[in-house]
């Protein structure tokens, strides 16, 4: 009797998260009124808390746009505070219902999700660590400890390609603190989050000791096969490009004007001109 109880409650279980997988997304964001959207809120300048201890940034804004052309000026946004290692689960599971937390496009993340129009080509990671420190290669890493973040893109990388110890954390302020407390030389992670942190007064003693090794595009992450709801982003994202919002959040949240940003909002206005 309990084996069978357990059968059919891992069945029940199995077929929430393959209806999950396979739901008609727009349908179901149009009928609730609401766009469940998966966000940083510890990643300035994508996803960050202002001081009123609202989120606010790059992506949520881009996600506010996003709500507004699928949903009209009446249609909400709900905002789910993701990380690096649970936000693909959140979307497949169907919590959200769509990724936008600098989510980087790789063949690995493009086997269980689809991705959005890239709308970011952004630096990979970068090293920060204080100023007395005396390396300034990533060959120069090899057999030595780093702070990390789970679910990271680059993690594998890292530690096949340059033989790099990764002690990784669930958080950013766990990882800013490890560092401080000296249990890892360096801290590897995005560039523009890292250069943002040197700013600040409490980390005037540290720098970027070593440049990012490679630039990735950047998109929404949508569920598998999730065919009308991503071509419904897909035109809003088109659309936002046009009118040069994704240029005038870059200026809102402090970000350098990226090449990238402006040509393809020159492409999307040549596109949907009359």
């Amino acid at each position: 009797m309990k084996t069978t109880i357990l059968t059919i409650a891992s069945s029940l279980l199995l077929a929430l998260g393959l209806s999950a997988a396979h739901a008609d997304t727009l349908a179901d964001v149009k009928s609730k009124g609401t766009l469940t959207i998966g966000v940083k809120n510890d990643y300035p300048p994508y996803g960050l808390l202002n001081d009123k201890g609202e989120i606010v940034g790059f992506e949520v804004d881009l996600g506010k746009y996003i709500a507004k052309e699928l949903l009209g000026p009446d249609g909400k946004v709900e905002l789910v505070p993701v990380v690096a290692s649970n936000r693909i689960e959140f979307l497949n599971s169907g919590r959200i219902d769509i990724i936008l937390a600098t989510l980087g496009v790789t063949p690995e993340r493009a086997k269980v999700i689809d991705f959005s129009e890239y709308y970011v080509s952004a630096p990979g990671p970068s090293i920060l660590a204080p100023k007395s420190a005396t390396f300034s290669k990533w060959e120069e890493m090899k057999g030595l400890t780093l702070c990390g973040i789970q679910g990271s893109y680059f993690n594998k990388h890292l530690t096949e390609a340059y033989g790099i110890n990764l002690t990784n954390f669930k958080t950013q302020p766990e990882a800013y603190r490890a560092l401080k407390d000296n249990r890892c030389v360096g801290f590897a992670f995005d560039d523009m989050t890292l250069r943002k942190k040197t700013e600040e007064a409490d980390w005037a003693g540290y720098k970027i000791a070593i440049d990012p090794y490679e630039y990735i595009p950047q998109a929404a992450g949508i569920r598998k096969d999730d065919t009308a709801f991503r071509e419904a982003v897909n035109k809003a994202i088109l659309k936002a490009e046009a009118e040069g919002k994704l240029i005038e959040w870059e200026t809102t949240y402090g970000m350098p004007h990226a090449k990238y940003i402006a040509e393809r909002a020159e492409a999307a206005k040549a596109k949907l001109k009359p």
